[in-house]
């Protein structure tokens, strides 16, 4: 049966190869992986098959039946051979599998590549020499009885195996503390942590399996009389329950596949995000939400084309600039017409479609789109190397900025228009991108602070504020993935704090060609 499933993997990687096309470096690592451990189940069942101390109980342990044991004790391939087979195919599995975590865990520059595979493969190559059968013998009949004895030899060979064992230890803890550190190392974003958290739940059961079975690989399972001429092939123990031998090879070929498809699956979500293709959707409330987003732009819509009227009314008979008043109405309505469109797309979809956005070049769009507004305003805005990458909906992201800044140009009603300024600052902590937006106003009173995010909640005039800007920025913040607060005192100014996942930076080619 477990042959069938050999077969079966070898088909799984023959389409994955040729679907993938472009493939990585850890998935082929991984792949290369999951051979070496086929060579090594093959090997220990074919050796046990030949071995007299198993005839009777290879069923119980790996669900052999005698008829095929009998096929594979005539195999035409001595156990010498299977011997170094083992211990090659163990060791490039550890080999394998500690390559595959380092370069799921980091970009490796190409010159550098080399440098660390050649560095790992000689503790690998030591081994499969140490443990090779005929050098074994060649030392054991070079060094008895003259330079050391049996024992010496044997006890030698015992010290030697205890710092290989610590080596390979160190291989599989180091390899699962590489993807540990990828998952702590990845974008907040729940799609790509879920899927690192599924490789890394598969590398980690694949290692115990593989352990569980294999532990003491490599090692010399041969004994050698120089008197005689005689060789002796050791048994290889089997540890435990039989019953657990039955499920592990299944198990580990299961995690083995998922782990190949959950590696492709991130690096093609990795090269969309560098690509800028990607697109998460998230489905939201669209009978609240949306409705509550599009009643709140049109209250200010509404009340920003009052206030134009108002001034229509003072200058229609002293002004020559009645005409460009009345071309800024024009333009608030054809803005109002294109957000109800959009509005209306989004009800329809009634999800958020998170891709990768720039929040630097969304902020400047913004600020350029509220020039009338900051008007008699300073605004203090700087680009910095690097500049961040979030997954954002770039309609419903922009309505939050656009609404923190609208209430702090509020704030700065009763402030003098010379030092009335308005902060945006943009700041890369860890794998988050601190957006902060803070003013010089006239400040939240402290026992206002802890109700401000609760729908309906203003300070204003219910004319001048339904109390839903802030509820709804929290909500739609919230829905990214991502946190909000504020800092604010009476008379000194408010702060708002927007925490959002990092996706990537972008390097400075990519920043000029977004500017372009």
């Amino acid at each position: 049966m477990f042959i069938l499933l050999v077969f079966i993997l070898f088909i799984a990687f023959s389409i994955f190869l040729y679907t993938s096309q472009k493939y990585t470096k850890s998935t082929l690592f991984m792949l290369l992986m999951g051979l070496s451990f086929l060579f090594v189940m093959s090997s220990i069942f074919i050796y046990l098959s030949k071995d007299a101390y198993y005839y009777n109980s290879l069923y119980s342990y790996f669900r052999i039946s005698p008829t095929m044991q009998n096929q594979l004790m005539f195999l035409p391939i001595s156990r010498h051979y299977l011997i170094r087979i083992l211990n090659i195919s163990s060791m490039l599995f550890l080999y394998f599998g500690l390559l595959s975590a380092i370069f799921f865990a980091f970009n490796v520059p190409a010159r550098k590549v080399r440098q660390i595979m050649l560095l790992l493969a000689i503790p690998a190559v030591i081994q499969i020499l140490l443990y090779d059968p005929s050098i074994y013998t060649y030392l054991y009949y070079g060094l008895y009885p003259n330079v050391m004895t049996s024992q010496s030899l044997a006890a030698t060979y015992e010290i030697i195996h205890r710092i290989t064992y610590s080596v390979n230890t160190l291989y599989v803890v180091v390899g699962i503390s590489l993807f540990i550190y990828a998952l702590y190392d990845a974008p907040k974003v729940r799609q790509i942590r879920s899927n690192i958290l599924m490789i890394l739940l598969c590398y980690i059961s694949i290692q115990i399996v593989y352990y569980y079975i294999n532990f003491w690989a490599p090692n010399i399972l041969i004994a050698v009389s120089k008197a005689a001429h005689f060789i002796r092939y050791k048994p290889i123990i089997l540890p435990g329950n039989p019953t657990m031998y039955t499920l592990l090879p299944y198990i580990a070929t299961f995690c083995l596949i998922i782990s190949l498809y959950g590696i492709y699956k991130y690096s093609r979500i990795h090269n969309n995000i560098k690509n800028q293709e990607l697109v998460i959707s998230r489905n939201i409330d669209s009978a609240v939400l949306t409705s509550r987003v599009f009643s709140h732009y049109m209250k200010n819509e509404l009340l920003a084309i009052m206030a134009q009227t108002e001034f229509l009314e003072q200058m229609c008979e002293k002004s020559p600039d009645v005409v460009q008043e009345i071309n800024v109405i024009e333009q608030r309505c054809r803005q109002i017409y294109e957000r109800l469109d959009d509005v209306h797309r989004k009800t329809a979809r009634s999800k958020l479609d998170l891709k990768p956005t720039s929040l630097y070049k969304l902020t400047e769009e913004l600020l350029e789109h509220m020039q009338m507004e900051l008007k008699n305003v300073r605004v203090n805005f700087t680009r910095r190397q690097p500049a961040p990458l979030i997954m954002a909906d770039p309609y419903y992201f922009t309505q939050v900025i656009e609404n923190l800044i609208g209430n702090a140009i509020d704030a700065l009603e009763n402030i003098p228009e010379k030092v009335r300024t308005i902060d945006l600052l943009i700041n890369i902590k860890n794998k988050w991108v601190e957006f902060i937006i803070r003013d010089n106003g006239i400040g939240i009173p402290e026992e206002n602070l802890e109700l401000i995010f609760q729908p309906f909640f203003s300070s204003k005039p219910t004319s001048r504020s339904w109390g839903m800007g802030l509820s709804l920025c929290h909500s739609i913040i919230t829905s990214h993935e991502g946190k909000m607060s504020v800092e604010s005192r009476k008379g000194e100014g408010t702060a708002i704090h927007i925490i959002i996942p990092l996706i990537a930076v972008l390097e400075d080619q990519e920043l000029e060609g977004e500017l372009t």
